[in-house]
C-alpha cells in the first residue's frame, strides 16, 4: 500500500469520526435548545430577573445575536474551486456507471449517492463506492478535498460545541456550572449582573 494510500485511509477514518461526532452533538442540540430555554427562564424567575422587562429593553440586540431560524444548512460546503468539482464529479460518475436506474441498478442507491452529491459529502460517495466495490483512483485532489471537508466538519462541530445550549448540556447536574452558565448568558445578552 503506497503512502499516499495509507494518508487517504487516515484521513477517511478522520472524516467519518468526525462526522460521526458531528452527527451527534446535532442530535443533543435539539433538546438541548428547548431545555436551556427552559432551564434560563426558569433561572430568572428563580432570581426575581424581570425577564420581560430585560427583553423589551434589550430587543435590537436580541434580534442580532439570536437570528429567526432559517432553512437547515445541508451537507457540508467542500467545493469552492474546479479542481474540487472534479473530484465529486469523478466519484459520483463512477458511481453511476454501476447504479444507475437505466442500467439496472437500484433507483433508492442512486438517489442515495445523487443526494450525497448534492450535499457535496465525499464521505458518503466513499461509503457508495466501498459498499458497491467502485475502485477509485486515490489521487492529490481527492486527498484534498477530504481535508478541507475535515477542517469544515471541524468548524461545524466548534461552532455547535460554543453555544449556551450546548454547555448546559455539558454542564450535567453541576447547579454551580448551570449558575455560572446563565449568569454568563444574561450578562452577555442583557449586560445583566446579579
Amino acid at each position: 500500500m503506497s503512502i499516499e494510500q495509507k494518508r487517504f485511509n487516515r484521513l477517511r477514518k478522520e472524516l467519518q469520526y468526525l462526522q460521526s461526532e458531528l452527527e451527534y452533538v446535532e442530535e443533543v442540540l435539539k433538546e438541548a435548545h428547548f431545555k436551556f430555554e427552559e432551564a434560563h427562564r426558569e433561572y430568572c424567575k428563580e432570581n426575581n430577573i424581570d425577564l420581560d422587562d430585560l427583553n423589551k429593553q434589550h430587543h435590537d440586540k436580541i434580534d442580532q445575536l439570536i437570528p429567526k431560524p432559517v432553512k437547515k444548512e445541508t451537507g457540508l460546503v467542500a467545493y469552492e474551486n474546479k479542481k474540487d468539482k472534479d473530484v465529486f464529479k469523478r466519484v459520483y460518475k463512477q458511481i453511476a456507471k454501476k447504479l444507475h436506474p437505466d442500467i439496472g441498478g437500484d433507483d433508492e442507491e442512486f438517489k442515495e449517492a445523487t443526494s450525497a452529491m448534492q450535499e457535496k459529502n465525499l464521505e458518503k460517495l466513499l461509503d457508495i463506492c466501498d459498499k458497491h466495490v467502485i475502485l477509485l483512483k486515490i489521487d492529490k485532489e481527492m486527498i484534498e478535498v477530504l481535508e478541507k471537508q475535515i477542517l469544515e466538519t471541524k468548524e461545524r462541530i466548534n461552532k455547535e460545541k460554543s453555544t449556551y445550549s450546548w454547555k448546559l448540556y455539558s454542564c450535567g447536574r453541576n447547579e454551580l456550572c448551570r449558575n455560572q452558565l446563565m449568569d454568563a448568558f444574561l450578562k452577555q445578552l442583557f449586560n445583566y449582573r446579579r
